[in-house]
């Protein structure tokens, strides 16, 4: 069953809980200005990679974004999948751009940041679609517990923009000051690479497109080695108080109008991973639990509860329900909807009996507009 509403109704955080609390397998898709599909296995974050939009890959995006791999080399890689339909993963490897572990690495990272730039969508619509079917073909090299990554992506929200403060413009320059002769001192290795680097002056951005790590992170390590005396920031760029808070992100989350202290975040996390187990039942949507349920025609008692108008009905509107669920699974994994039910039997989607007792209920079910939509209603 999906479970779909609007972020500011129930926030993304709580979803990604639900999810994890009841180690549910699928796809999360998520839609603002842009989109972003999430994949689940048994409640962990497995991937944030749609195979069918190879066009928009985030993986693809985070190597030229950090300096992992130049334009004409990724042209080179998008020539090779073509030709081959290989899986960018399977080529990066296959060529030795790099190892397993350094990829696992990358993929990792890659995953943090885009969950973190999702949960910054102050307006989202987001729509879980459960099923392992849905991960059939999704390339992972990574299995992230969701409260960890969401109390990292809740940190690096809380933290950004004070280190927009100190460096507020990617035009900034820097050069290294040399390492104290003192013994015990050393520094972190984010904080290494960025030293090698500035052996020549370099600007902010020169530094972000070639760090080989994630934004947050060179922001990070930059203001690391300031503060180890290691750092010169070569251009005075001294800006009025107020219009500094003017460049700081916009960034909101759920609405809000500031960013919640990480401390705070961090204990709203834990708390509602531990009382979880005790919310679930009120928080489940229809069709989580192992009866199977539907609110299709059934009836509203004054007392507030829900009654079939009769048994023969509620098994149809439950047959209904149940195609519903597979054409959307079908959906998810496709990105258009069969042409006849016999399709997701095929694919064993759906058992043949489901399809059978569909096609004796009289259920006609046709597509629209090329597979992007269906209907479906009885004779």
């Amino acid at each position: 069953m999906a479970l779909e509403g609007n972020a500011r109704d129930f926030g993304l955080s709580e979803i990604f809980q639900l999810i994890s609390i009841q180690k549910k397998s699928g796809m999360l898709s998520v839609k603002a200005e842009d989109n972003m599909s999430i994949f689940f296995c048994d409640g962990l974050i497995i991937s944030t990679r749609d195979r069918r939009n190879r066009s928009k890959d985030p993986l693809k995006d985070y190597l030229l974004r950090y300096g992992f791999i130049s334009n004409d080399k990724m042209n080179n890689l998008m020539q090779i999948q073509t030709e081959s339909n290989m899986d960018l993963t399977e080529i990066l490897l296959s060529e030795k751009y790099f190892s397993e572990d350094e990829l696992k690495k990358i993929f990792t990272e890659q995953v943090y940041e885009s969950v973190q730039e999702v949960l910054c969508w102050p307006k989202s619509h987001y729509k879980f679609i459960i099923g392992k079917n849905i991960l059939s073909g999704v390339r992972s090299f990574t299995s992230i517990k969701v409260e960890g990554i969401l109390m990292e992506s809740m940190r690096r929200i809380d933290e950004f923009p004070e280190l927009k403060r100190i460096f507020s413009s990617e035009s900034m320059r820097f050069t290294r000051l040399p390492f104290p002769a003192e013994r015990g001192f050393s520094i972190g290795k984010n904080e290494e690479v960025l030293y090698e680097l500035l052996e020549s002056e370099k600007s902010l951005n020169e530094l972000i497109t070639n760090s080989r790590m994630a934004r947050f992170s060179t922001y990070e390590a930059l203001k690391q080695l300031l503060e180890k005396g290691l750092l010169e920031i070569k251009e005075d760029l001294k800006v009025v108080r107020d219009e500094e808070e003017k460049t700081l992100p916009k960034v909101k989350v759920r609405g809000k109008s500031r960013l919640v202290p990480t401390l705070v975040t961090t204990s709203i996390l834990a708390a509602g991973f531990f009382i979880g187990e005790y919310l679930v039942p009120a928080l489940s949507p229809p069709g989580w639990k192992a009866a199977p349920s539907t609110h299709s025609g059934m009836k509203t008692a004054d007392n507030g509860a829900l009654t079939a108008r009769n048994m023969g009905e509620l098994r149809l509107r439950m047959l209904e329900t149940t195609l519903t669920e597979a054409l959307e699974e079908y959906y998810a994994s496709r990105g258009s909807y069969p042409f006849t039910l016999e399709v997701l039997a095929t694919r064993k989607i759906v058992s043949s009996s489901v399809i059978d007792k569909a096609h004796q209920a009289g259920i006609i079910y046709k597509t629209i507009e090329s597979g992007n939509r269906y209907s479906i209603h009885r004779e």
